[in-house]
């Protein structure tokens, strides 16, 4: 796994901590308000990339797995 992708997962741990730890904080707040437009930017990303997703070859759950998780990172 590329360093890319392990510093995207530990930043994604770190905000879910936040959001669950110091949910009605304004820390907190921001950190859920973080996560809920990287996923949907990351859903869009997985309509726009679909077809490459689906011209790989292999796994296309996994694909579109990496995909939501690392955006074009993946």
């Amino acid at each position: 796994m590329s360093m890319g992708k392990v510093a995207l997962l530990a930043i994604y741990a770190i905000l879910a901590v936040l959001a669950f730890a110091q949910g009605g904080t304004d820390v907190g707040i921001w950190s859920q308000r973080i996560l809920l437009i990287v996923a949907a930017v990351h859903v869009v990303e997985m309509a726009v990339f679909y077809r490459f997703c689906r011209d790989a070859g292999g796994s296309m759950p996994a694909h579109l797995l990496s995909l939501f998780l690392f955006g074009v990172l993946h």
